[in-house]
């Protein structure tokens, strides 16, 4: 196999202008790109397409490790930076790449980074294990997606890395640890996803999804840890969908092991999917995820399979509104066992537990942990929990 050199490029693009460059413009048959490294600087009204190795790669063609940097000024840009190709197909293998975008000194401006490809990923691809980097300014909504904007066939994603930080007033981002959508045998790497609020932040948020917006056919979510980090002083709004595998999940897919922790404030925590269309009953199957809202008052659904619902001291007023209940939605008739964890309560036993659990006007019970935190099961009454729904 063809190596291609090693390439170190830093350019300027002016405004108002179309770029597309490419790290390896010449990429021969089945060759392996060099690990080059472009650093790219925009002002205003500029499209750029940056892409670390060539347009396509096929076949047994192999991506670098290559380090992609795009610095954003000014506004109206649109950006957009692929780790490895435009798209990918047969047995590829992308790079284990760095992509930066950064518009931290700039507004309006909106970037879109891809650990491997920002079209198909299709046969056998299989994308690298990239770490997808996004700093962003004010009034700008971003993109980073860990692999491509489609993952088909037997195409298999890496194990990405994938952080957004918002460092001024305004700003938003939505995280995909894989792929806009994945169908057929494709199937997520195990991902982490980190959003980090600024210090200067005060209104925003953004969605998270372990692996897509939608996983169809016989595709695997794979086993993700999705974060958000608060630094911030004086937040005025906040909002986060957190979502382990992906928005809607159809055909006979499989979720992954999650594992999501909100911030401090109101988050929705979904362990698999928000919506469900099996093929037959029970043929969507859930991954056992783990879920804390951290601060704020949240809602979750654990989706199928046995998950665990977690909370710490200062958890606020949360809601779960599928306890023991997730299987039903899909049509299984699996037995299924959640858990809630109050060990950082401090109880002494299930006995003391037991006897702040009440039931509501509505009938569901209550759990009040504290005399401000307190945990609703929608659909549950107190008369249906035992000791071994809990871990104190």
């Amino acid at each position: 196999m063809r190596r291609l050199p090693n390439d170190t490029i830093t350019l300027s693009v002016p405004d108002i202008s179309f770029e597309t460059l490419f790290g390896d413009p010449d990429f021969p048959a089945n060759a392996h790109g060099g690990n080059d490294i472009m650093t790219v600087s925009v002002e205003s009204m500029t499209s750029l397409n940056l892409v670390g190795d060539t347009a396509t790669l096929l076949d047994h063609s192999r991506g670098g490790n290559d380090t992609l940097r795009v610095n954003i000024a000014g506004s109206l840009n649109t950006v957009i930076v692929d780790g490895d190709a435009q798209s990918m197909s047969g047995h590829a293998k992308g790079g284990n790449d760095t992509v930066i975008g950064d518009s931290t000194n700039s507004i309006r401006n909106g970037f879109s980074l891809y650990g491997d490809a920002e079209g198909a990923m299709s046969d056998h691809a299989q994308g690298g294990n990239d770490t997808v980097i996004g700093v962003f300014g004010g009034r700008s909504l971003n993109t980073l997606v860990g692999d491509g904007g489609s993952m088909s066939g037997d195409a298999h994603g890496g194990n990405d890395t994938m952080a957004a930080h918002q460092t001024s007033l305004t700003g938003s981002a939505v995280l995909y640890g894989d792929a806009l959508g994945l169908a057929d045998h494709a199937q997520g790497g195990n991902d982490d996803l980190t959003f980090t609020i600024g210090k200067e932040a005060q209104t925003g948020g953004g969605n998270l999804y372990g692996d897509a917006h939608e996983l169809s056919g016989d595709a695997r979510g794979g086993n993700d840890t999705l974060t958000v980090v608060d630094l911030h002083g004086n937040l005025h709004f906040y909002s986060f969908l957190m979502v382990g595998d992906a928005f809607s999940m159809f055909g006979n897919a499989h979720g992954g092991n999650d594992v999501l922790t909100g911030g401090s404030h109101a988050d929705i925590l979904v362990g698999d999917a928000r919506h469900y269309y099996p093929a037959a009953p029970g043929s969507i199957t859930g991954g056992r995820d783990i879920l804390n809202g951290k601060g704020g008052n949240d809602e979750m659904w654990g989706g199928p399979n046995s998950d665990t619902f977690a909370f710490d001291k200062g958890s606020g007023q949360e809601l779960i509104h599928d306890f023991n209940q997730g299987n039903i939605i899909v049509g299984s008739a699996a037995v299924e066992h959640d858990l809630i964890d109050v060990r950082d309560y401090g109880f002494v036993d299930w006995t003391a537990l037991k006897s702040l659990i009440s039931d509501n006007g509505s009938g569901n019970a209550v759990i009040h942990l504290t005399a401000s935190d307190t945990i609703t099961l929608q659909g549950v009454q107190t008369a249906d929990l035992h000791a071994t729904d809990f871990i104190v």
